[in-house]
């Protein structure tokens, strides 16, 4: 509810700050001010009218109603955005000038400044569209380690949001690309899905034909327990992955050791446990632990003595800037790559997909690809 209410605050306040700047000082009809109000404020209701039509099965002309809706919300902040960075730099160079404030609420001036700057938003949003939209670019890292018994590829995944606009074909084509990568190990961690099994059933058709050596791994992200976290492991089971709730599992003669355990954060807040133990309990001194956890947070139990690598998702790499900058504060300084914590060397994803505005700037998604080799005499360890 907190959050609820911070969010409707900014809006509104967005709201009249968006409107007073484009409407407020031009000789505008009354049909003309109102419609434009009446689409400020659709666009920043447009997520939760979104989110209440993608909870049920939808098809036809509704699949894409919600990515236009998510378009508009899109739109409307980085319209605000963008004229906040514009008047800032005006009042800049105006300063330098020494021109008079009154210059910038010139009504012809300000009308050609604004048309220029809606323009220029809409082309920033269909950028941020197709980034959002083609293919995830395959991000390859090699990891040496004495641990490694034999070369192993470890594919990730993480973020698909799986949702009921996804098309089938388009998870159809993730999976065909993950298994061109000839994996030994596939694993998926974390916000999967959107929805429930139901809505998603031809979706998760697709998504079992991951085929690896080893098999497919998957744990729970935040966006499994907003739809049934149980419910969704038991699918998963059905559809042949192995979900890691708590568990581990050795990797065949790899010498690699794959644990799991659900969403931090959301786990908390569900009640339900976090038990490192356990995950590990079947790992043995000599093996490379690679830990599953969606959200990039170390707990004081983790360390690099029982964990070499950690690999998480759920920062979506800020997704839209700017909000790099609030996803990293938010994430105790973490946004994506590599980083060292608590003696453990961990990868944050910016995910596969996207939440929210079908949109993606200066945040390219991946798949990621782990090649795990055995440490030779001369070479060092990652």
């Amino acid at each position: 509810m907190p959050a609820m209410l911070a969010f409707i605050i900014v809006a509104v306040s967005v709201i009249a700050i968006t409107y007073k700047t484009y409407v407020g000082y031009g000789d505008y009809g009354l049909a003309a001010k109102i419609s434009f109000f009446l689409f400020l404020v659709l666009g920043w209701s447009a997520p939760f009218i979104g989110f209440a039509l993608r909870h049920n099965d939808l098809s036809g002309s509704l699949i894409y109603l919600t990515k236009a809706l998510y378009f508009l919300f899109g739109f409307v902040f980085f319209l605000f955005v963008i004229t906040i960075l514009r008047d800032t730099l005006w009042v800049v160079i105006d300063v330098i000038r020494r021109a008079p404030v009154e210059e910038m609420k010139n009504p012809p001036l300000l009308k050609k400044i604004n048309i220029i700057t809606a323009v220029f938003c809409l082309l920033v949003c269909l950028y941020a569209v197709y980034e959002a939209e083609k293919d995830a670019a395959v991000k390859t890292y090699d990891i040496v380690s004495p641990k490694i018994k034999e070369e192993t590829k470890v594919v990730m995944l993480s973020d698909l949001h799986i949702d009921v606009d996804v098309k089938p074909e388009n998870v159809k084509n993730i999976v065909d690309r993950v298994n061109a990568l000839n994996p030994d190990v596939i694993v998926l961690v974390g916000d999967i899905i959107d929805n429930t099994p139901k809505n998603l059933y031809k979706q998760m058709e697709e998504l079992k034909n991951l085929k690896a050596k080893y098999g497919a791994y998957v744990t729970l992200g935040n966006h499994e327990f907003y739809v049934g976290a149980m419910g969704w492991g038991m699918k998963f089971g059905e559809m042949g992955l192995n979900f890691l709730n708590n568990y581990g599992a050795q990797i065949g003669s790899t010498g690699l050791y794959i644990a799991g355990i659900p969403d931090i954060n959301a786990a908390t807040s569900y009640k339900m446990p976090i038990k490192i133990d356990n995950a590990l309990y079947k790992a043995e001194k000599e093996n490379y632990v690679m830990l599953l956890s969606h959200t990039p947070k170390v707990l004081e139990e983790m360390s690099g003595d029982k964990i070499d690598m950690m690999i998480s998702g759920h920062t979506h790499g800020g997704q839209i800037f700017p909000f790099h900058f609030f996803v990293k504060q938010a994430n105790e300084g973490i946004l994506a790559g590599f980083y060292q914590r608590n003696g453990i060397n961990m990868y944050v994803s910016r995910g596969t997909r996207y939440w929210g505005p079908p949109m993606r700037l200066f945040a390219p998604s991946e798949i990621t690809v782990f090649n795990l080799k055995p440490q030779k005499d001369g070479t060092s360890a990652r």
